[in-house]
C-alpha cells in the first residue's frame, strides 16, 4: 500500500515537472521569436539608414541637375542657327540626365516609404510578441 501510494505521488510529481517545462519551453520559444523578429527590425533599420544617405546623395545630385536643366533651357540664341542646333542637343541630353536623375531619386523614396511601413509593421509585432512574453512570465 504504501508503495502504491509512494509510486503515485511520484507519477504526480513528474506529470506536474513536464506541464510546467512546456509552459517554460514555450515562453522561450516567444521570447526567441521576439529576438528574431528584433534582429530583422535592426537589419531592416541599417538598411533604411543606408537608402537614406543614398536618397541624401541622389537629392543633392538632382538639386544641382535640376538648376543646369532650367539654366540651359533658357539660354538659346536665335543668332547662328548651327549653334542653336548644338545647344538644343546639348539641352535635350541635360534634360535626359535630369529625368534619370529624377527618376533614381523618386524610386529611392519610394524604397524608403516601403522600409518604413516594414518597420512599423515589424515593431507591431515585436510590441504584441512582448506583451504575450510578459503575461505569461506573470
Amino acid at each position: 500500500m504504501k508503495r502504491l501510494l509512494l509510486m503515485g505521488i511520484m507519477t504526480l510529481s513528474v506529470l506536474t515537472g513536464f506541464s510546467q517545462n512546456t509552459a517554460i519551453v514555450n515562453n522561450l520559444k516567444e521570447q526567441q521569436k521576439v529576438l528574431d523578429l528584433t534582429a530583422k527590425l535592426n537589419k531592416l533599420q541599417l538598411d533604411y539608414e543606408k537608402e537614406k544617405a543614398n536618397y541624401n546623395a541622389i537629392s543633392e545630385k538632382a538639386a544641382s541637375v535640376n538648376a543646369d536643366a532650367n539654366s540651359a533651357t533658357t539660354n538659346f540664341t536665335a543668332s547662328d542657327p548651327s549653334s542653336t542646333v548644338k545647344q538644343a542637343k546639348d539641352t535635350v541630353k541635360k534634360l535626359e540626365e535630369t529625368k534619370a536623375v529624377n527618376k533614381k531619386l523618386a524610386k529611392s523614396q519610394k524604397d524608403m516609404t516601403k522600409m518604413e511601413q516594414k518597420m512599423a509593421k515589424l515593431q507591431s509585432k515585436i510590441d504584441k510578441l512582448n506583451k504575450k512574453v510578459q503575461i505569461i512570465d506573470k
